[in-house]
């Protein structure tokens, strides 16, 4: 059976958009769809009207990676399938999945996502560290620049099931028992980069990561209006990376990340005095 984590946060439209998505689409193998609402005042009970067995747990926000172990706690599943609220599953691919793993070994499996325009979307990277994120940066700025002979071959590079270092959290599928082997997500990673780290160890662990190409999820990556990434969410990313860099990376890797860090937002503070980038800058200093 696969259990499927979902994670609402002021998401509410989206999540129950979601929700009936997973129901209408999954028919390869069981499942079971819990949802860890941490927006209590956002009301779920119409989905617990329409769909009797989905189990919803009130939450208090204490980040991404703490509402993902909570839902994990009480997944019944051999496979937990942690889904972004801001997905539509448009078909079926359980079965392909399983045939693929059942007999693998593996930490992470991503699966494919395409943006609400129908192009590829960027769900998987290099290692992290310093020069494994300048191509990381370099890609994902020729995906969100939609540069499309780039995007083609990405995308017909990883048209089978690749190993890579990573895969983002917004649709991953990890084995139960391996999840919990490594002590699942890192709660000290409030938002961003949990699902590089978690991958990370699972790696550490013998577990190699894959990008799984035979599904067809659409995931409104940023189309969110409340998401605000310039502020909050962008604080949050620089803390996450900051505190990877520490866990994995070595003290020149990490170094050489401060020095950066500390210029570019030094010049961007200098320049509009938007305390944002002082709190960056804070950040790093911790």
């Amino acid at each position: 059976m696969i259990s499927i984590i979902i994670i609402n946060y002021r998401q509410k439209e989206f999540t129950i958009k979601c929700v009936r998505s997973v129901f209408a689409s999954t028919t390869g193998c069981p499942f079971e769809v819990i949802v860890v609402n941490n927006s209590p005042e956002e009301d779920l009970k119409a989905l617990e009207v329409e769909f009797p067995s989905i189990k919803i747990i009130s939450n208090e926000n204490k980040g991404f990676s703490h509402a993902n172990n909570r839902g994990a706690v009480i997944a019944n599943g051999d496979y937990l399938f942690f889904l972004n609220a801001d997905t539509i599953i448009r078909k079926d691919f359980t079965e392909e999945f399983l045939k693929t793993f059942e007999e693998k070994k593996f930490g992470a499996a991503g699966l494919k996502l395409y943006n609400s325009d129908g192009t590829f979307q960027l769900s998987f990277g290099n290692r992290i560290d310093f020069l494994g994120e300048i191509g990381n940066k370099k890609a994902e700025e020729k995906f969100r620049k939609r540069d499309k002979e780039f995007m083609n071959a990405i995308e017909k590079k990883y048209s089978d099931t690749t190993e890579v270092d990573w895969v983002t959290g917004a649709a991953m599928i990890v084995r139960k028992e391996c999840f919990e082997k490594v002590g699942g997500f890192d709660e000290s990673f409030f938002l961003y980069y949990e699902d590089a780290e978690l991958c990370k160890r699972l790696t550490d662990e013998g577990l190699p990561n894959y990008f799984f190409p035979y599904s067809d999820i659409v995931h409104y990556k940023g189309e969110n209006t409340n998401e605000d990434f310039s502020s909050s969410g962008y604080l949050h990313a620089k803390r996450s990376q900051l505190n990877y860099y520490r866990m994995h990376c070595s003290s020149f890797q990490n170094s050489l990340l401060k020095f950066y860090l500390k210029l570019k937002f030094s010049l961007k503070y200098l320049s509009s005095f938007d305390k944002n980038y002082l709190k960056i800058l804070n950040a790093i200093k911790e």
